[in-house]
């Protein structure tokens, strides 16, 4: 059994997104995806969906074609609505 080294810095599991749990392998390039975001507005949830081209994503960030320009999303407002 070992033990940490001093001074070392125990790390938890890092919190996934809920698009992490979607399954999501399908998304090609071109792709039509509906996004949905929730914000709070004077106490209530609201949420925004929107309907954009799929470019790509990496751990941060949706990048997209939204009304023929591109945007880049971050992931952690915006996930994949099915």
């Amino acid at each position: 059994m070992s033990t940490p080294k001093a001074g070392g810095q125990l790390r938890g599991p890092e919190h996934p997104r809920h698009d992490d749990f979607v399954a999501v392998p399908y998304l090609r390039q071109g792709q039509l995806i509906s996004l949905i975001r929730w914000t709070q507005v004077s106490g209530e949830w609201r949420y925004t969906t929107m309907l954009a081209q799929y470019l790509h994503r990496d751990e941060e960030s949706w990048y997209l074609v939204i009304n023929g320009q591109r945007a880049k999303l971050s992931r952690s407002d915006w996930a994949i609505f099915n």
